[in-house]
């Protein structure tokens, strides 16, 4: 049986995925503003988590595990798939909605979950076990906000991001990851 601790989480996912649904399908462009609102607000207001509990801590940490991951890894997806042609000046205005985004959900799928539930290794120190259940929990979200089974795609890149906030220790390098990735897919044709 799983204790108040645990169920806090799970019914907030549930509450974050309709109303992350909803806000998709008839709120498209307040989407960004609606994700950091719930997604941070119901660890931070409902549940009392600190900023530092839910990974905004070493920032500066953060910020260069975060942006070598992105050097590394985005080069390479963006160039193995069909792409359209990249405008920086689109990169730049998508910027900021897709920065509420990754802050509203790194800030739940990493911070809250991590704070809540005990981690283990499961394969060396490669994978663990907060990382393997919330990024699948990550990529359930995702196919059931967008109504489409193909969305669990983003279970890949959630271990990477899982990956990223327990080696740097501050969830900023996630943040960072999984803005510049939203950025960087909204010109690849997959």
């Amino acid at each position: 049986m799983l204790d108040c601790k645990h169920c806090s989480f799970f019914k907030s996912y549930f509450a974050v995925i309709l109303v992350t649904a909803v806000a998709v399908r008839f709120f498209g462009e307040y989407a960004s503003a609606i994700t950091v609102a719930v997604l941070t607000g119901i660890p931070t207001f409902l549940f009392g988590k600190s900023l530092s509990e839910l990974g905004y801590r070493e920032f500066l940490r953060g910020t260069v595990w975060g942006v070598a991951a992105s050097a590394v890894v985005l080069p390479l997806f963006y160039f193995s798939f069909k792409t359209s042609s990249f405008s920086l000046e689109k990169a730049l205005q998508s910027l900021p909605f897709f920065l509420g985004i990754a802050v509203g959900e790194e800030t739940f799928f990493r911070g809250f979950f991590y704070a809540t539930f005990e981690n283990e290794n499961l394969i060396g120190s490669w994978l663990t076990k907060n990382n393997l259940v919330s990024s699948l929990l990550f990529g359930v979200a995702h196919a059931l906000i967008y109504y489409d089974p193909s969305a669990f795609k983003v279970f890949l890149p959630s271990l990477v991001m899982g990956w990223l906030y327990e080696r740097s220790g501050s969830l900023g390098a996630p943040i960072i990851f999984h803005c510049l990735a939203d950025v960087t897919y909204q010109f690849a044709r997959v």
